[in-house]
């Protein structure tokens, strides 16, 4: 099961998106997450950017994840976990 918990999260009013980054586990197979405490809450998704940090300070791997906004607040995801459905 993928989950990550969301460090950052910002809306792209230009592209109309919301990216969220943050520490992750598992692997993403499929376009839909939902916060770990409120399963009815769905975030669909649209691309995925890995990223590795090379400099010892920042040891962790993040992801960064587009998400379609649906009448959310980005800044409200900050501190989230979202789940993979599965």
């Amino acid at each position: 099961m993928f989950s990550i918990n969301v460090e950052f999260s910002i809306y792209v009013r230009s592209v109309n998106v919301v990216v969220i980054t943050g520490k992750y586990s598992g692997e993403l197979t499929g376009y839909l997450l939902v916060d770990s405490s409120d399963t009815s809450r769905e975030y669909v998704v649209n691309n995925v950017v890995h990223m590795g940090y090379k400099n010892p300070k920042m040891n962790k791997d993040t992801i960064s994840l587009n998400l379609k906004p649906n009448g959310y607040e980005a800044e409200g995801l900050v501190g989230k976990c979202l789940i993979s459905p599965d």
